[in-house]
């Protein structure tokens, strides 16, 4: 969409008023038309996008860092405050050295990534463990400091956190005078205090130690150099963060990724420290040494600090298992823990989970090989939704689910479809996508398969077919067969460059790329039509990097490319070729192979005889005005008609992402095609819809 909206306001001269647009539509313009007089202001409000939009477009995320780094006078050795304000989320491209280089306030802009590569959270790391940022050396941290790092704090390493559970303290204005050398806690506070509050706690009584929940066995010994005594201040710093940070996980606004890496490093600082102490002996022996775990020791966000996984094994009985399996599987535990809960569980139930069960271990999963899945009773579609929405299962275990039900329940509904997401369709198998019903597929609508193996995704373009191949209109078919383009053979790419569709560059990129290979340089300039521009923007993607390769440099002039990678190296360069935008005629309709279409479906037709002047008086505040009023085209940037309602047989569902649970059954009406066209009738079950 916004590639497409972008594309429509480079066409009719509307990127000046930039300021006018979202900041998501100024990262799509053709940066070589942006002026020098208005480079920092576009860059300022470009970086306020979001740029993992531009994943299908590699050359133009790395051309919008060249721009933005040439409007500061070429590349840094060290960017200062004023230069991190410009470049705003254009930092979370930058490579592990400028991000260590920077200005501290850095971090600002890191807030705003939406995932870190090993390389950057390194530096990350580096930074933080300088003392320079605003929080200081890590000994200094305090909780409100953590906090204010936001996302960033699930990369903190285990090296950093034991600087801060060892030494950082929290309540009292710091750590306490004394504290770390071995002379206790100051006169005046208690003993036992709750964690980071420096309030008195009847739960923590005498002798309890924030590291491992000691309760009432005689004094701690003298702690090795560098340890902080026992005062219990020190070390609530780490561990009020640990708990709040669960706490945000279990109300589901932390995603399980993020916190796995958080709980993973905390527990290795935790484990290195408490290994390094010298080692008490058991009076009993027992090898439950902190106490059988409760259903009020599973709701305490501190959990996994006061039982580690050999803890867990050992501690955890079978009856507590059962009856908090809920409150056990909320907490992020860490793999080795997960496989002591599958084990325990697969001693509880040896003949397989029961089903009211199975919602609750989705994040366990994919730890279960097929075998141990052929064991389950798996008869509800919220099982199923519950079971393979939850993106940790594998290949394996969606093939092995998703048969259960079918075993018991014969068919996959649209809903149940639209309900686990595209990306599960991956790992259905051969048989199973077949089995689809084609009236259920229609309903299904058009789901993310992007991330398919391309041997699924030719049997999902089959199964597409089947579903849609008797769609009227040209521009209908397109419409709904176009998520799955990606399986298409070459004979229907060239009737999709006969009908005109003006294809977007993320369906172009994802077909499939040895079949891409055949296709002529003007095969493709007429299957992108308006956007063909959008090769430059994408050349270093793989399905298109492999096709230019194939050709030649005037070839490639051809095309609108420079042939020079660096080209959009900063703003007013003319260095590329304009794309040939012109309107092109209608080409004749196909005569076979796709549905027939009364009106062409064009990629860049007439425009409309009252829309030319108008769009000369416009201001490009009102782009999506002129978006809609644009007559034929369509919101997936196509050509059609505009009257999906009322123009083809087959309405699919609603879009539905890689996830996500259906809102509600839509319905639409159901309209009469042309004389002398009827929808199937074959069945009511595949009864064609709107």
């Amino acid at each position: 969409m916004s590639s497409c909206l972008a594309n429509l306001a480079a066409l009719h001269g509307l990127q000046d008023d930039f300021e006018l647009h979202p900041p998501d539509l100024l990262l799509f313009y053709n940066l070589t038309q942006v002026r020098e007089a208005d480079c920092r202001a576009f860059t300022h409000r470009a970086a306020q996008g979001d740029t993992e939009l531009l994943a299908n477009l590699p050359d133009q995320r790395a051309a919008l860092q060249r721009v933005a780094l040439a409007c500061l006078g070429g590349p840094r050795l060290r960017l200062s405050a004023s230069d991190l304000l410009l470049l705003g989320v254009l930092v979370c491209d930058m490579d592990a050295s400028s991000i260590m280089a920077a200005d501290p306030r850095v971090l600002q802009n890191l807030q705003r990534c939406h995932r870190l590569t090993a390389p950057q959270q390194a530096a990350l790391n580096t930074l933080l463990a300088s003392g320079e940022t605003t929080l200081g050396p890590p000994g200094s941290w305090n909780l409100e400091g953590l906090r204010a790092l936001g996302p960033l704090a699930t990369y903190i390493s285990s090296s950093l956190w034991m600087q801060v559970q060892q030494v950082g303290c929290s309540g009292v204005g710091g750590c306490p005078a004394g504290c770390g050398q071995g002379e206790g806690c100051p006169a005046g506070l208690p003993a036992a205090t709750q964690l980071g509050t420096g309030v008195p706690s009847p739960s923590l009584p005498q002798g309890f130690h924030p590291w491992g929940g000691r309760r009432n066995q005689g004094p701690l010994p003298a702690p090795h150099q560098g340890m902080e005594s026992v005062c219990p201040l020190c070390q609530a710093v780490g561990l009020d963060f640990f708990g709040s940070t669960v706490a945000t996980y279990r109300a589901g606004r932390l995603s399980q990724q993020d916190a796995r890496r958080f709980v993973t490093d905390f527990l290795k600082a935790k484990a290195e420290s408490v290994s390094s102490r010298p080692k008490r002996g058991t009076a009993t022996g027992r090898p439950c040494l902190r106490g059988d775990i409760t259903a009020a020791t599973l709701r305490d966000d501190l959990f996994l600090v006061h039982y580690d996984c050999v803890q867990l094994e050992s501690c955890l009985g079978s009856r507590v298992l059962k009856a908090n399996l809920d409150p056990l599987l909320q907490h992020p535990l860490p793999a080795e823990c997960q496989r002591v809960v599958k084990a325990k569980l697969a001693r509880v139930y040896p003949r397989g989970v029961p089903e009211e069960q199975l919602p609750l271990i989705a994040s366990l999963v994919y730890l279960y090989s097929r075998s141990e899945i052929g064991q389950w009773n798996v008869t509800s579609r919220d099982t199923v939704v519950a079971l393979l929405a939850s993106d940790v299962a594998l290949e394996n275990q969606t093939e092995a689910v998703l048969q259960k039900y079918l075993d018991h329940n014969g068919t996959l509904t649209g809903a149940l479809l639209v309900a686990i997401g595209g990306s599960r369709l991956c790992w259905m198998s051969a048989r199973q996508i077949q089995a689809i019903r084609p009236s259920e597929f229609r309903l299904a609508g058009a789901l993310d398969i992007s991330s398919c193996p391309q041997s699924r995704k030719d049997v999902l373009y089959a199964k597409a077919r089947e579903a849609f191949g008797s769609t009227r209109t040209t521009a209908a078919y397109y419409r709904f067969m176009r998520p799955y383009l990606g399986g298409a053979p070459v004979e229907e790419l060239r009737h999709l460059v006969q009908a005109n569709v003006s294809m977007d560059i993320d369906t172009f990129t994802n077909l499939n790329p040895h079949v891409l290979q055949s296709l002529s340089v003007g095969n493709v300039t007429t299957l992108l039509g308006q956007n063909v521009g959008d090769l430059q923007k994408a050349r270093s993607h793989p399905t298109i990097s492999s096709w230019l390769r194939s050709l030649n440099r005037s070839a490639l002039g051809e095309l609108g490319l420079d042939t020079d990678p660096a080209g959009l190296s900063g703003p007013g360069r003319s260095t590329t070729v304009t794309p040939n935008t012109a309107p092109r005629g209608p080409y004749p309709a196909p005569t076979s192979g796709l549905p027939r279409h009364s009106a062409p479906a064009s990629g860049s037709p007439p425009a409309h005889l009252g829309y030319l002047p108008l769009s000369v008086a416009l201001p490009s505040g009102l782009l999506w005005l002129l978006y809609w009023g644009t007559p034929g085209l369509s919101q997936d940037c196509s050509w059609d008609t505009r009257t999906m309602a009322s123009e083809d047989g087959a309405a699919p569902a609603p879009r539905a992402g890689k996830r996500g649970l259906v809102a509600g059954v839509h319905h639409v009406r159901h309209s009469r095609g042309p004389q002398g066209w009827s929808p199937p009738t074959s069945s009511s079950q595949d009864r064609e819809l709107e």
